[in-house]
């Protein structure tokens, strides 16, 4: 072989013959090779280490090169290949000395070759497909890519340097910003799994002695430079860290200066390891920039390497904590580190808002302001959802406490029952999220005088506001209420916890949740699939002496279940500039049917105190009853939501006439045969929402709506029977090209209007 080998290779062991090898993958390797089936890779020897646990095989691979190099590599590069005698993943060292520093190449010990990267995979996926020939063909694909600069694609992400390492240290990504006083961070070690360090901001969580005081340091930008092999000892660190601008020894000599003392700070300081967190910003060719995490823990408490630094000494008097360390009155201040030990660790940055922005694999993160009313079974689990995808600002708003009971569907946990689920719910999303929540523990319909101006303050600072509360009365308060411009949405289990229901208005809110209630309650009418949808499949569960204290049984699978797909119908609602009804239907067989169709235009018609609504497709519905039964008059009986607090009506559907009428050119008379039945079935199907609120009939082709005398007196019957129940009454008439004509009257009202 030509050239100069790297040291390390000399000393890895003595030479083997290869076919006496016991490690079966360095075997088979070699045998391909020498079979002559690898054409461009040469095998030269095999080396064993003393205690035949490692087997390598040093390869000579030819590369194929473009003219225009983008790294320096070489039409032959000697190549190690390393397996041990446990069947772990093989690792491919360069062995020339000065092998450039490329992507996409493993972090290796002080003193290693240089070690590539050549398969992104786990080895327990990867040993499922090894062989000898797609091993070798990775390390020249590799070899080859490099000599172009095709190593990274550009579509993915810049990557760290992963290696293994025995310690974990997951830190907070705002510990690592480029502020001048980034936030001192403690760090403790898990009782369950000692190899991982949870730091936090000093201060804040458990108050117990930490065991590592954290030191978080950023590197200049140097390009694609980064730290390349482990440094085992503190002044080696030092070392590769003043290429990156970075003088540890001043920065250390300046930290044990101002932590000397014998106060409680300076003793839980001093008296605990030193963690160093250095963040190297790296840019690829492209502009992509990212942050190249590494640590070093120390072996001795931050206060022997103070001492070791000539900065501090022991506390050896009586006075104070024995664990203290006091500044030495004319400190050394020493240029350079002690020879100490460390241990690097691999990082991990802590959940925050772009974790789950860039794991959900979105672009930038969601900030819109969004008011969630109702921290119940599904308002937690949709709010934790959408936070972990790093989605909105929250407040919740929420009166009731997290119960036993609750933890069978809900998103929180056993520690946090008896907190109010508004409070311990934006807990929970501030610990994902890393950023404010606000919690309101009031009733959203009738909050106490303390607490209404916070959330008037919130509605009207809300991007959106998400109904959660399942309340018929909170959907509609929401939707008449003034002073919130946030685009409004409301999400609800069935009865029985097989369907999730979403009405999200539009951006333009020209149809609101009350439109959209009626237009839900036509789709329950109208759609076949829906007959049983608000029937519960069981009784409620009663979880406490109370006659209130009942609960739907709906298995923590299918609340799950439900959840998630509401909490992706937010998402879709969101990026849709109109309004929408949707239905998501769990069958026995656990598929997922959607029932659904956009906002309709609705037709107001103010007459006295009251409103009366009504879309497009009851205009429609009347208009094909008529139309089937011309030239002859048709009719039936209307079906709505009354709200008699708001003097509301909402008409839903519109009857075909009973099988007993009777119609002819220039009359009609309703009969009754089934209708109780029909009017009845569709109470039922709406749980009550829905009800006999009026007539309807059609005028002949060519006639006007306007009422004739047996309509006058039709109204004057209806009111006679509907003032009792303290409603007006209401009459439709319909005409030619879908031309509609309310009539209306009640005790102290009499007016009609024509509307097409």
């Amino acid at each position: 072989m030509s050239g100069i080998l790297h040291a390390w290779w000399a000393e890895f062991g003595e030479l083997i013959d290869v076919h006496a090898c016991a490690v079966d993958d360095a075997r088979r390797v070699a045998a391909h090779i020498n079979s002559g089936a690898a054409a461009s890779v040469a095998l030269i020897e095999a080396r064993r280490t003393a205690d035949g646990h490692l087997t390598g095989l040093l390869l000579e691979v030819e590369v194929e090169r473009p003219q225009d190099l983008a790294e320096p590599i070489r039409g032959i590069e000697p190549i190690a290949v390393i397996f041990d005698a446990e069947g772990n993943q093989p690792a491919v060292v360069a062995l020339r000395p000065d092998f450039p520093h490329t992507m996409h190449q493993n972090w290796m010990p002080e003193g290693m070759p240089r070690a590539l990267c050549i398969d992104d995979r786990p080895w327990d996926e990867a040993r499922l497909s090894f062989t000898p020939a797609d091993f070798l063909r990775r390390i020249q694909l590799w070899l080859a890519r490099a000599a172009r600069g095709e190593l990274h694609d550009r579509a993915q992400p810049l990557e760290p340097l992963f290696f293994k390492n025995a310690v974990t240290i997951i830190v907070p990504a705002a510990a690592l910003t480029s502020a001048e006083q980034p936030p001192e961070l403690v760090g403790f070690l898990r009782a369950e799994n000692e190899k991982v360090v949870i730091t936090q901001p000093a201060g804040t969580g458990p108050q117990h002695a930490p065991g590592f005081v954290v030191l978080t340091l950023r590197a200049s930008p140097q390009g694609m430079g980064r730290l390349r092999q482990a440094p085992k000892t503190l002044d080696t660190l030092a070392a590769q860290l003043q290429e990156y601008g970075i003088d540890l020894a001043r920065v250390l000599n300046e930290q044990f200066a101002g932590w000397a003392g014998l106060g409680n700070d300076a003793v839980r300081r001093l008296a605990a390891r030193l963690a160093l967190v250095i963040a190297f910003p790296v840019t690829g060719d492209d502009g992509q920039s990212a942050d190249d995490l590494r640590a070093f823990i120390t072996y001795d408490t931050a206060g022997d390497v103070g001492v070791a630094l000539g900065v501090l000494a022991a506390n050896n008097s009586e006075v104070g904590s024995s664990k203290g360390y006091v500044k030495l009155l004319a400190p050394a201040m020493a240029a350079a580190l002690p020879e100490l030990p460390i241990e690097p660790a691999d990082v991990h940055l802590a959940f925050e808002r772009r974790t789950g922005v860039a794991v959900s694999g979105q672009l930038e993160p969601d900030l819109r302001k969004s008011v969630l009313i109702g921290a119940g079974s599904l308002g937690s689990q949709l709010a934790v959802n959408l936070a972990r995808e790093g989605r909105f600002r929250w407040t919740v708003v929420d009166n009731d406490t997290l119960l036993p009971h609750n933890l069978a569907r809900h998103a929180l946990y056993p520690v946090d029952v008896g907190l109010p689920k508004s409070l311990a719910l934006a807990r929970r999303l501030e610990t994902l999220l890393c950023d404010q929540a606000v919690s309101i523990k009031a009733d959203f319909l009738a909050p106490a005088p303390d607490k209404r101006p916070q959330i008037d303050e919130q509605l009207a600072a809300g991007d959106l506001i998400i109904d959660a509360s399942a309340s018929v009365a909170v959907s509609r308060h929401l939707s008449d209420l003034e002073g919130a411009n946030g685009r409004r949405l409301s999400l609800f289990f069935n009865p029985s916890g097989t369907a999730i229901v979403l009405l999200a208005e539009g951006q333009q809110r020209d149809t609101t949740l009350r439109d959209l209630e009626a237009q839900y309650h036509r789709l329950i009418q109208t759609e076949t699939g829906l007959a049983h949808h608000l029937r519960p499949l069981t009784s409620a569960l009663r979880y406490s002496g109370s006659c209130r204290a009942v609960t739907n049984r709906i298995p923590a699978s299918r609340a799950a279940l439900m959840s998630a797909i509401a909490s992706q119908a937010v998402v879709d609602a969101l990026s849709t500039e109109g309004a929408q009804v949707r239905v998501w239907t769990l069958s026995d067989e656990n598929a997922v049917s959607l029932v659904g169709e956009a906002g309709q235009p609705v037709t107001r018609i103010a007459l006295g105190e009251w409103t009366v609504c009504y879309n497009q497709s009851l205009v429609q519905e009347i208009a094909a009853l008529r139309a089937a039964r011309l030239p002859n008059e048709t009719g039936g009986v209307l079906l709505g939501i009354v709200d008699t607090s708001r003097r509301s009506i909402h008409l839903v559907r519109a009857l075909p006439e009973p099988e007993d009428s009777s119609g002819t050119v220039t009359g009609f008379e309703r009969g009754v045969a089934g209708l109780a039945d029909a009017v009845n079935d569709a109470a039922e199907r709406s749980l009550h929402q829905i009800r006999y609120v009026g007539e309807w009939h059609s005028h002949p082709a060519g006639s006007s709506t306007r009422p004739s005398a047996t309509d006058i007196r039709q109204i004057l019957w209806l009111t006679a029977e509907l003032e009792s129940e303290g409603l007006p009454a209401l009459m439709l008439v319909a005409g030619d090209n879908g031309a509609l004509r309310v009539v209306f009257a009640g005790k102290h009202l009499a007016a009609s209007q024509a509307a097409s």
